[in-house]
């Protein structure tokens, strides 16, 4: 460590724009963690670097394990180094700067009546959150003067029930809140706990009206990587060649992508596309959420099973497999765009392609070592959401199966029956009941033999929701991958699938 790693991120020479730290606060962010100073927080200081809103963000942390979080931001005077590492068009890219966006930390725990006090500002008129998907949840819980509520949505409700009361019911103090959580339809679940709670707590209807009627809950999609504070074998590498040292960088990939339904207000407030971002306001998230389940989850739900039966752990580790990097692409390109393209009408072609480009930067960023093993947690509920609905398009608009899929929902059973060895045996982390019935139907091969095995298991309607014996030969195609993996192994099995793919459509792979 050099004399240089104990200067101040205020030090004259590193500091952003001394302007941009005099800007008043109109955010109130609750959420102190990695995801948010490296999405929104960044995002921010863009637009404000470009003089285009001309405001900074007072952070809240939603729970009492933020208190640390919150000391740093304080200590540092908000001030942290995002750091963007990745590929983009398959050129590998790393960017860093300090973000200015941050005014202060508020611990509530601690300072109730400070965070409360926010809600006096006309001018922070807009809040944003990331409290992990559990943190919009209706939780019963009091409500008592000068007293820290605990949960995000009682928080919220506090904190507008004293904005609502300070400035006597405006219509003009009324907010726009931009949940960030990653649950559909965050910003309406979150409106409706709100309204629970003023109900618990016996709070005026007029004040309910005014929420309802002055006060914006947008819906929204969000996606970036985020690792957050440098881990690993190159973390003291890249923390030495900060100038000043830093307790907050945050590393995370340069894709970003947020889609709100906001109404002008915001639009204004945030032109986020007059400098480039990726950020959409829309009228509905749905086709996004729907693209970005589809491709970018479905493709990782897709790959881990035959990645992890190949002897693989990450995600850049299929990448860099031929056989199986040319699957993912193949499974992307082939399968899984053109049938959300022909299944979902207000999927725009364009959109879609250029997202679905990036999905494959991402997996092939070396800075982002994402797990196989933790892509299988509750992969059944994951194939369901992610995959089947691909399967079942696929086959209705060519009435063929998707070989590809059928391939990697083969290699899925093999995972459940922990393959075909007597010895190795590995954890599945999922609903103990399913493993188990999927268990027993494979214990019935050596009697009824593979291909009726394998129609037990796709009309087994409580793993899938739905008879998959229905997709006219998918037992079929199911059966003569998995006999071939038998045979031949797992590469050589997928290999002769996807060049038989590449052939059909007069595109040999090589």
């Amino acid at each position: 460590m050099t004399g240089n790693r104990d200067r101040s991120l205020l030090s004259h020479d590193v500091c952003p724009d001394k302007g941009l730290l005099a800007l008043p606060e109109r955010v109130l962010q609750i959420g102190e963690g990695n995801f948010l100073r490296g999405f929104v927080d960044w995002m921010i200081h863009g637009l404000n670097q470009h003089d285009l809103f001309r405001g900074r963000i007072v952070v809240v942390a939603p729970r009492t394990t933020g208190a640390p979080n919150i000391d740093r931001l304080n200590r540092q005077d908000g001030l942290f180094t995002v750091w963007l590492r990745g590929v983009q068009q398959g050129v590998q890219v790393e960017e860093r700067e300090i973000v200015s966006s941050v005014s202060r930390g508020i611990d509530p725990y601690q300072h109730w009546g400070e965070f409360l006090g926010c809600a006096e500002n006309p001018e922070i008129d807009i809040v944003v959150s990331n409290t992990t998907e559990s943190g919009i949840q209706y939780t019963p819980e009091d409500f008592k003067s000068g007293t820290p509520v605990q949960s995000f949505p009682g928080k919220l409700t506090a904190y507008l029930y004293h904005r609502y009361c300070h400035f006597d019911g405006a219509a003009s103090a009324g907010m726009t809140i931009v949940p960030c959580e990653l649950i559909d339809n965050n910003g309406d679940k979150l409106r409706e706990i709100v309204l629970h709670h003023a109900d618990d707590w016996q709070l005026p209807r007029s004040f309910t009206e005014w929420v309802q009627s002055h006060n914006h809950f947008c819906n929204t999609l969000v996606d970036r990587i985020v690792t957050g504070f440098p881990q690993g074998e190159d973390a003291d590498d890249l923390l030495s060649a900060l100038p000043y040292r830093d307790e907050l960088v945050t590393v995370g990939e340069p894709f970003h992508l947020w889609v709100i339904e906001a109404d002008e207000r915001l639009k204004s407030a945030w032109p986020f596309e007059k400098i480039g971002m990726n950020a959409h306001y829309v009228t509905d998230v749905t086709p996004y959420r729907i693209q970005k389940v589809r491709i970018l989850n479905g493709a990782h739900t897709a790959m881990c099973a035959l990645g992890l039966l190949s002897g693989l752990q990450t995600v850049g580790e299929v990448m860099d497999q031929p056989i199986l990097g040319l699957f993912v692409r193949r499974l992307i390109d082939e399968e899984i765009v053109p049938t959300l393209l022909a299944s979902v009408p207000a999927i725009d072609k364009a959109t879609v392609e250029e997202f679905a480009g990036s999905v494959v930067d991402r997996f092939r960023n070396p800075f982002v070592h994402h797990e196989l093993n933790s892509i299988t947690l509750n992969g059944l509920s994951k194939i369901r959401v992610r995959l089947i609905p691909t399967l079942y398009e696929y086959y209705q608009n060519r009435e063929q199966v998707p070989a590809l899929l059928a391939a990697s929902i083969a290699a899925q059973l093999l995972f459940y029956r922990n393959a075909d060895s007597h010895t190795e045996r590995w954890i599945i982390r999922d609903d103990p009941e399913m493993v188990q019935m999927i268990a027993d139907i494979w214990r019935e091969e050596a009697t009824v033999g593979l291909e009726a095995t394998i129609s037990t298991l796709l009309g087994t309607t409580e793993l899938w929701s739905q008879d998959l014996n229905e997709i006219d030969g998918l037992r079929e195609g199911i059966a003569v991958f998995i006999h071939s993996v038998r045979t031949h192994g797992i590469i050589a099995a997928l290999e002769s699938v996807v060049r038989q793919c590449g052939q059909s459509r007069g595109n040999v792979a090589r």
